[in-house]
This record gives structure tokens, C-alpha cells and sequence, in this order.
């Protein structure tokens, strides 16, 4: 597979950030941006107007904050699917209640479900493109920026070249109307793109933090987090749901406003008709002009209709009583406009002139059906003013045949208490939500967190070692049975642990005495042999240890001894130094020189090593007659020698190779020197210079030269006793950290 092709599989596979996360956290973050995209939908956020009412200086498409942080963290196939829904509610409520002329004319299935599911995927896809290598530092964010950059700009251009398609379908008013209600598209452009980097910022950051916390959030934090996410999307929901609510509301208080109106209006008019009829049915009578005579006709007429006409025109709701804060109100008689204050609506235009062609019919249905119709209202004529445009709620009466009279009232009028209601639906449900937040946060410490913390102390407390430990954790029935298993456990767990302590003893206890009995115990050391006195001893650090030494009587005249100390303790060391003590014995046994014979004991410790475990070693062979001491020192502490009896101590410093039991192609040198009578030779192992006391002082080389200069007159029995008796008083009672070995060996001849 070529470079290009593995490219394009990658970004292929590119599935968000959250890919790593479980298929049921992905779904719940793909419902919850949808739910937040459907809210914002319904509260009229969705596609928000900046500006005022009729004259906005842009447009925000906030549907692409939702679908942009899908995009990041889902990737584009759900990005899709979440935008294809979000358009597909926005086109919904769009047809079911457009609250604004861009909804009413200018939202289709091409700006709503085509553009924000090829939103989604385009915005998938190069995310997936840009971060498919995981940049990071400024850079990360340049590329996030540049495509938010590339897709408000894109977007923008499809929206504007879908409202141009779509305004041939619509009349000139409406065009123009719409055309001048869109607002600057750059205003928009930078609008979405710092909305949409300021998503995907926030976005990017959640992830990483929730990368590198989850491994140590509590779950009190994490229930917080989650409730607060939950009571977000209710908080979301309700103002949704109390927006819906409140429209609906004021659009029905609206009808029956003007309905009530009309039918005021209605009743005046048939007055005035009625008025009208009469006057037309006196003046036409002959007979009456004939009674009367034209004088008396005159005053006749003056009393009985002009008084009466004069009350009733001071009533006449289309000269008095309304104004542009009321709305529109026009009378149409014959397709002609006869009676309007509102320059939109000329006096003495023909309808379907000034309006478009139909718009006479629209309003004879109106009449017939009694609704209300959404159309575009403006207190000005657009020729002087087209930016004072905006929705309009239209009913219409019908007082007799091809007479209509029309109400308009815009959408500013009937939805102007809806931000109070709305202000007061939003304080309340979020003082309802934050209490309830508070409410279930204190249940939550109460009821689960705190017993909780509490059971994991107790816990913490019997894993450090703390058995008598005792969990009352008994709140619930849950807590109470927890609290009785922990508790059970714990006291099985002891009898069993009493157990196993006792069956360990015993086993110490014999692997003590088998470990003693493999020490040389007899003493004098060389019987058979004159002018040499060995005594030696081991302390363990626990009943079984790892150090040891050993002596043997090797004939002609010659002894060997050797003191060493494996790396473990316990019955792992004991082991380790049965098997050391053992080759070492038989090959100096056999005759071989020290240097052979500790690299033959080498060879065979790291064959059969599987612990990796090493030993010190310090051997030795001395020819009796002569005084000639032949060592091997395999990385084991400095020894000290004493020539003559009052002589100084000094330190044998030459080391002969490493420790055994590490590599078996080590190689040991054989040093050599030759012992006069009186001379005597210390052995250790790090057990005497390595001891700590209370104040963690530890008992050190400068230590054991004092006490061997102050007791040089000791034999090496006394001496062996003299130096353990020094380096318990040093540690002051403190447990013993290592083993304990001394040999002491001293030449008379």
C-alpha cells in the first residue's frame, strides 16, 4: 500500500476524538448536541439575527456550534447524521412556526437538512485531515481555525446562493424584503467562524483534560459532572418547551385580539351602511318634501341624521383610536384599498397591484376561513424605508359582499411580552435547577459519597496491615450488607493469616535448625591442626538469613574458610546460600585452588539462577606451617588484619572479581600474604558496618576501627561475642535490618 493510499485510509478511518471511548458514551454525546441542537431550534437561536427587529447587520447559524463539536469529537458520520437532524427540526419548525421572514420564506430542505448534514460531513472531514497525526501546541489550533475559517465561509456562500435560487419563486415585496433581512454576509462569516473555534477549542480541551484526570476523578466528581451535563439539557428543554409555549400562547391571545376588533369594526361598518341606506330612502321621498316644504326639510334633516352621523363618525375606529402602535388596519372594497394610515398600505391602491398578484384572493379566503395568516408587515412603504419590514400576523372580516376589513399586527406587537415571560420561565427554572443541583449533591454526600469514603478508609486502613479495623458503614440495607461482607472477610481473613503464621513458624522453625546445622557449630574449629583458633557466628535477620561461612580441615597441614553474603533473605536467601555454601565446600575440598574454585562455584550459581539472586564471597586457604594465606575477595566487604598482638588493624583492600552468581564468564584473581605468628584476621559481613540505630546512624567502618583498636588483647572467641555485644548496644533495640555474620581467625604457628 503506497503513502497516498495509507493517507487516505486514515483519514478514512478518522473517527473524533472520542473514538477510544465506549459506543454508549459516543451515542449519549450524539443525543445530547442533538437535543441542544433542537432547543436552540425552538428557543429561535438556531438561526439568530443580530441587530434589531427588521434591520440586522448579520446572522449567526448557531446550529454549527452543536455540529461542530460533533464533528471533532465523532467524526463525520455522525456529524452527518446530527446535522440531517438539526436541519430536519429546523425545517419542521420552520413550517409549524416561523417566528421571523427568514423562517417564514428563506428556510427549505436546502438550508436546513442538505446544508447542515454537508456541514457535518465536510467539517468531519477535514478534521480528520488535519489532525489525523495528532498535532499539537499553536499549531493543533491553527489548523482547527483555518478550517472553521473554510466552512463559515463555505456555508455562507451557500446559504446567500440558496435565499438568491429561492427569491425567484417569491414576489417582488417578499424579494426585496428578504434580500434586505439577510444582513452582511462577512458579518456572519466571522461571526460563525469565532463561535465555532471557540467550540472546538473548548471541545478539544474537555478531551484532553477528561484524558488525563479520569484515572483519578472521584465519583463524587464525576456524578457532579454528569448531573450537572443532565440538568443543563433540562434547563435547555423547559425554555424550549416554555418558549413553544408562551408563542403559542400569545399567538392565540393575538387572534382573539383581533378578532375582537374585527368584529368592533364589523358592527361599525353595518352602522354606518345602515346610516347611509336611510338618508339615501328620506331624501328620496317626494312625499315628505311635499309635508314639510324644502325649509322645513332642511331642518328636518339636520336634526334627525346629521347629529347622529356626527357620533357616529367621532367613533370610527379607522379615524380615531388606532394608530402605528396598534398595528395596521385598511378597509378593501372592490380590490381597492379606501380606508389606511400605514403608507405600506396606500389609500386608493389597487390591491393585487401594490401587494402581488393574488394577494386579493388570500385575503378573500382569509375572510371565508376566519384565521390568522403570517405576511410581512411594515409601518412605512418600502420604497422609503425596506429595512422597517418584518413578520405580520393578518386577520380578516368580511361586512358584506367584496367590502373586507384587514388588521396586521406585527410580530413585535404580539410576542412584545414574550421576553419578560421568557426572563421570568429562565430565573425561575434555573432557581428551580440549582437548588435541585444542591439538593442532590448534599443527598448524594450523604447517602453514597461519604459512607463510601468512609468504607474505602476502613478499607485503606485493613490493607496496610490493620485487621482489627472494623467497617459500621449500616445507613441503607446496600451498606449494611457491604459492611457485613467487608467485615466477614476480614475476620476469615485473620484466622487464616493466624494460621498460615503458625504453619510459617513451624516451617521457619525447621528451616532454622536445618539452616544451623549446616553451619559449623563445633569449636575449636581445627582440632587435628596446631597453631590456628577460629571461632565464628551468624545472627539472622529473620529465623532463616542468607549469610553463612564455613571451615574445613583440607590436609597437609592446610585449612580453608570463608565467610559470604547472598543478596536475599528469608528462605529464598537460605536456599540460595545452601547451594552457594555447598559448591564452594566440595570444590576446596576437592584440592582446588581458591581462585578455581570460586569460579567454578560462579559458573554453577549462575546456571541454576533463576531468582537472580547473587552472593559475596571471601575465601581462603592457609598453609598451617608456613603462615602463606591465599584469598579470593568476590565483592565482599574489606576484612581486617592485625599483625602481632599489639599491632594495628589494617584493611586487606584487594578485591579479586565480582560477586557470584551474575555473570558466568566472570574471572577471579588469587592474592596472597603471609601471616606471622600473633597475627590475627577479622571477617564481616555488612550486617556489623551497615546497623542502624534509633536515630538512623549507621554503625560504619570508623566505628568498627575504634572498637577493634580498643580490644586487641581480645582472642577470637571473645572477640567474635565482644564486637555482637558493640553492634546490639549501637542499634539501641531497633529491629534488625541484615544478618549479623563475624569470623575471626588468629595464626600462632
Amino acid at each position: 500500500m503506497g503513502k497516498d493510499e495509507e493517507r487516505r485510509q486514515s483519514i478514512l478511518r478518522w473517527r473524533g476524538l472520542l473514538y477510544g471511548e465506549r459506543l454508549r458514551t459516543r451515542i449519549v454525546v450524539l443525543l445530547t448536541l442533538i437535543l441542544v441542537s433542537v432547543s436552540m431550534t425552538f428557543v429561535q437561536l438556531g438561526f439568530l439575527g443580530v441587530g434589531t427587529t427588521g434591520d440586522f447587520t448579520g446572522y449567526i447559524l448557531m446550529l454549527l456550534v452543536p455540529l461542530s463539536a460533533c464533528a471533532l469529537l465523532l467524526g463525520k458520520e455522525w456529524a452527518a447524521v446530527e446535522g440531517a437532524l438539526s436541519g430536519a427540526m429546523l425545517l419542521l419548525h420552520a413550517r409549524l412556526q416561523p417566528l421571523d421572514l427568514i423562517e417564514r420564506y428563506f428556510i427549505t430542505l436546502a438550508t436546513s437538512v442538505v446544508l447542515y448534514a454537508l456541514t457535518g460531513l465536510l467539517l468531519g472531514l477535514l478534521f480528520a485531515v488535519a489532525l489525523r497525526k495528532d498535532p499539537r501546541g499553536p499549531r493543533r489550533y491553527v489548523y482547527v481555525g483555518l478550517i472553521c475559517l473554510v466552512v463559515s465561509a463555505l456555508v455562507s456562500l451557500y446559504f446567500y446562493t440558496a435565499i438568491t435560487v429561492r427569491m425567484v419563486s417569491l414576489n417582488d415585496v417578499t424579494a426585496i424584503i428578504a434580500l434586505l433581512s439577510t444582513g452582511n454576509p462577512l458579518i456572519q462569516i466571522a461571526l460563525d467562524f469565532l463561535l465555532t473555534l471557540i467550540t472546538c477549542i473548548v471541545a478539544d480541551k474537555a478531551v484532553v483534560w477528561h484524558a488525563s484526570t479520569r484515572q483519578y476523578v472521584t465519583m463524587r466528581t464525576i456524578f457532579r459532572v454528569r448531573l450537572l451535563v443532565v440538568l443543563n439539557l433540562v434547563f435547555f428543554v423547559v425554555l424550549a418547551a416554555g418558549f413553544t409555549g408562551i408563542t403559542v400562547m400569545l399567538t392565540d391571545t393575538a387572534f382573539e385580539q383581533i378578532g375582537g376588533e374585527l368584529d368592533y369594526l364589523e358592527a361599525q361598518y353595518k352602522v354606518h351602511a345602515k346610516f347611509n341606506d336611510d338618508i339615501s330612502d328620506q331624501l328620496s321621498d317626494d312625499r315628505l318634501r311635499e309635508e314639510l316644504g324644502d325649509d322645513e326639510l332642511s331642518d328636518w334633516i339636520n336634526e334627525q341624521f346629521f347629529v347622529p352621523a356626527l357620533q357616529i363618525v367621532s367613533v370610527d375606529p379607522t379615524l380615531n383610536g388606532y394608530d402605528f402602535e396598534d398595528g395596521s388596519v385598511f378597509y378593501i372594497e372592490n380590490g381597492q384599498i379606501t380606508k389606511s394610515y400605514n403608507d405600506f398600505y396606500p389609500e386608493g391602491s389597487a390591491l393585487d397591484e401594490e401587494m402581488g398578484e393574488g394577494y386579493t384572493q388570500t385575503i378573500t379566503d382569509l375572510a371565508r376561513s376566519g384565521n390568522m395568516a403570517q405576511t410581512v408587515y411594515s409601518i412605512v412603504s418600502l420604497e422609503v424605508d425596506p429595512t422597517s419590514a418584518e413578520l405580520g400576523y393578518m386577520r380578516v372580516a368580511s361586512p358584506m359582499d367584496g367590502v373586507y376589513i384587514v388588521i396586521v399586527k406585527p410580530a413585535t406587537m404580539v410576542f412584545e411580552n414574550r421576553s419578560l415571560a421568557m426572563l421570568c420561565t429562565s430565573l425561575s427554572t434555573l432557581v428551580l435547577l440549582v437548588a435541585l443541583y444542591l439538593l442532590i449533591s448534599h443527598l448524594l454526600n450523604r447517602v453514597v459519597a461519604e459512607p463510601i469514603e468512609k468504607t474505602n478508609a476502613s478499607l485503606a486502613s485493613i490493607m496496610q496491615g490493620n485487621l482489627d479495623e472494623v467497617v459500621t458503614q449500616v445507613g441503607s440495607v446496600e451498606f449494611a450488607s457491604l459492611s457485613a461482607g467487608i467485615n466477614s472477610t476480614v475476620d476469615a481473613l485473620k484466622v487464616l493469616i493466624d494460621e498460615a503464621e503458625r504453619r510459617n513458624e513451624r516451617d521457619l522453625q525447621t528451616a532454622k535448625a536445618i539452616q544451623e546445622g549446616a553451619l559449623p557449630r563445633t569449636f575449636p574449629a581445627f582440632p587435628n591442626v596446631e597453631g590456628v583458633d577460629l571461632y565464628a557466628s551468624m545472627d539472622a535477620a529473620k529465623q532463616v538469613g542468607g549469610d553463612f561461612y564455613d571451615f574445613l580441615e583440607l590436609g597437609d597441614d592446610k585449612v580453608a574458610f570463608l565467610i559470604a553474603d547472598v543478596s536475599g533473605k528469608g528462605i529464598p536467601g537460605a536456599l540460595f546460600m545452601m547451594a552457594a555454601k555447598a559448591e564452594i565446600q566440595n570444590y576446596l575440598a576437592a584440592g582446588m585452588d581458591v581462585a578455581d574454585a570460586v569460579r567454578a562455584t560462579n559458573s554453577y550459581l549462575c546456571a541454576n539462577n533463576e531468582a537472580q539472586m547473587f552472593v559475596t564471597m571471601w575465601a581462603a586457604v592457609l598453609d598451617c606451617g608456613t603462615g602463606e594465606l591465599a584469598y579470593v575477595n568476590a565483592g565482599h566487604n574489606f576484612p581486617l588484619l592485625r599483625h602481632g598482638r599489639k599491632g594495628p588493624w589494617e584493611w586487606l583492600k584487594k578485591k579479586c572479581g565480582i560477586f557470584l552468581g551474575t555473570f558466568d564468564t566472570a574471572r577471579y584473581r588469587q592474592e596472597a600474604i603471609r601471616l606471622e605468628p600473633g597475627d590475627e584476621l577479622i571477617l564481616y559481613t555488612d550486617g556489623v558496618n551497615e546497623a542502624f540505630n534509633a536515630s538512623d546512624e549507621e554503625y560504619g567502618n570508623k566505628r568498627l576501627e575504634t572498637f577493634l583498636a580498643a580490644h586487641n588483647d581480645l582472642r577470637p572467641k571473645e572477640l567474635v561475642r565482644s564486637l555482637r555485644e558493640d553492634v546490639a548496644t549501637w542499634a539501641e533495640g531497633t529491629e534488625q535490618s541484615d544478618d549479623v555474620t563475624i569470623l575471626v581467625l588468629e595464626y600462632r604457628a
